[in-house]
């Protein structure tokens, strides 16, 4: 009897065991109710059509929102007409992708820029002498009462556009990286600290925005307060309506849990943002998939189950925006292209996905190989129909997916690119000093016939492989930013050779 009571009690702290650990990892998935996509436009829109035809796959491997960066291409209208290109989107096809994306379950936030990152509209010749410092055009001055009518107009127009095709819950007023602040003659007559004319800035924006929108979250990068004391904190009056999207980039965190603290004492909600690509580097041509995975993992492991000092519960940030920049700036050549990085976008979002479900393992002691392996590799293959996939190995070439021939050309050039750099700089072949002796007639031809035709050869191969990139980016861009691209990412080499 004693035996079959002892064996029931077994039985009994099993099951009570397992349901434990089952409830505790069940409660430990992370809760961002919004994944949001960013979607870069600056001066390098994707088409419409292309755009369209990524929500399906988006939405299934788990985004719900857009937040889309116009910049200049904006359809502005009147005494701002300058700001929009020449090439901007046509406003009704902009609006019936809105309207579609909207239906589809998309959450969509317009991104306006309205303190940094204003060369679009300061490098024109109307608004130059709103910068505040006149060689920089990348920080308006806050204090001109035209720089805030400019502002005022770009906002009016962004929000009434969207208005007036689907609901708009949120709008994005960036304010990050204001390089110059309190430079020019009329700021530093207000005598305030910088901080304190940030923060003025930011909520004459936010009442502009309340008085055409009066529901709508005002979201802005958090980079700004980065470091701001406690003194500070504490006096600061808090913004209605108006959350921090706190961004890092990188592989390994440089997240203040002091900065968060203070931001969750002001502010109703936390926003986190990753990149899934334009993190590389300024001409960075594919983003690094591993890089662009540790950064989602490290976000992902940093808030799981995060609480504040003093709280018991755990904290839930309100959601994470995947960046993809186009350009570190407006005037800032191309990185890497959206049709591109879709495989990161993808593999990152599914990283996402699986870590809003329960998680039954250690996240924080497993390797990223094996998270990989064992929550995203399956359903990644699956979407892009690979034969095998390794995190540290992409091979487009074992894989069918519609942007794949883009993405191996562009594998193509970079290898090729970077054997043409190597060998004219190869002391041993001697190459770079082929331009200067042939100008002064000084030639030894023997050892240079090879090397005329090595160099003839590939810049025949280099050409080719510009046409295979120029033809598959038509698939997804506008002529003018193919044109621009494939240009700027041959010019050089192409330059070289032939001088050879």
């Amino acid at each position: 009897m004693a035996i079959v009571h002892l064996g029931v009690l077994y039985v009994i702290l099993h099951a009570w065991n397992h349901h434990k650990h089952k409830s505790f990892y069940i409660h430990r998935g992370v809760n961002l109710s919004k994944v949001i996509v960013h979607i870069d436009l600056k001066g390098s829109p994707p088409k419409l059509e292309y755009l369209t035809s990524l929500l399906p796959l988006l939405k299934d491997v788990g985004a719900n929102g857009l937040l889309m960066e116009y910049e200049d291409m904006f359809p502005y209208k009147g005494d701002i007409s300058n700001l929009s290109s020449k090439y901007c989107y046509k406003e009704n096809e902009l609006k019936e992708f809105i309207k579609y994306a909207w239906e589809s379950g998309f959450e969509i936030m317009p991104l306006v820029q309205t303190f940094g990152h204003m060369e679009h509209a300061l490098k024109l010749q109307e608004f130059k002498h709103l910068r505040e410092i006149p060689m920089f055009p990348d920080s308006i001055c806050p204090s001109k009462m035209e720089s805030m009518a400019l502002i005022k107009n770009m906002l009016q127009q962004v929000i009434q556009f969207h208005t007036s095709v689907v609901p708009l819950r949120y709008i994005h007023i960036g304010c990050d990286e204001v390089y110059h602040i309190n430079k020019c003659a009329k700021c530093r007559s207000r005598r305030q600290k910088e901080l304190d004319i940030y923060m003025s800035h930011l909520r004459s924006v936010t009442e502009i925005v309340k008085f055409y929108s009066p529901n709508v979250t005002v979201l802005f990068w958090d980079d700004m307060l980065r470091g701001v004391d406690s003194d500070y904190w504490s006096t600061m009056k808090i913004i209605n309506d108006v959350e921090p999207v706190c961004w890092d980039y990188a592989t390994r965190l440089h997240v203040s849990h002091r900065n968060l603290y203070n931001y969750h004492k002001k502010f109703n909600n936390i926003w986190i943002a990753s990149a899934y690509k334009g993190a590389e580097g300024v001409t960075a041509t594919l983003p690094d998939l591993y890089s662009r995975f540790m950064n989602h993992l490290e976000w992902l492991r940093f808030i799981f189950d995060y609480k504040f000092g003093g709280e018991r519960k755990s904290y839930n940030f309100k959601g994470i925006i995947l960046t993809g920049w186009s350009r570190y700036s407006h005037m800032e050549p191309l990185c890497e292209l959206l049709p591109a990085s879709i495989p990161s976008l993808v593999m990152n979002l599914l990283l996402i996905k699986h870590f809003q479900k329960e998680t039954s393992k250690d996240i924080h002691t497993i390797p990223a190989t094996e998270v990989f392996h064992l929550y995203v590799r399956d359903d990644f293959k699956k979407y892009f129909q690979c034969e095998y996939a390794e995190l540290n190995e992409f091979d487009s070439h074992a894989c069918q997916y519609r942007e794949s021939k883009l993405y191996s050309s562009l594998e193509y050039f970079i290898y090729q690119n970077e054997d043409i750099i190597r060998k004219i700089n190869d002391n041993k072949k001697g190459l770079h000093s082929i331009e200067y002796y042939n100008r002064i007639d000084h030639m030894n031809m023997n050892s240079v016939k090879s090397k005329i035709i090595w160099v003839n050869q590939s810049l025949q191969d280099f050409m080719a492989i510009e046409s295979k990139v120029s033809k598959a980016m038509l698939e997804y861009h506008s002529s003018f930013v193919v044109v621009e691209y494939v240009h700027y990412k041959f010019y050089n080499e192409k330059k070289k050779l032939k001088s050879l």
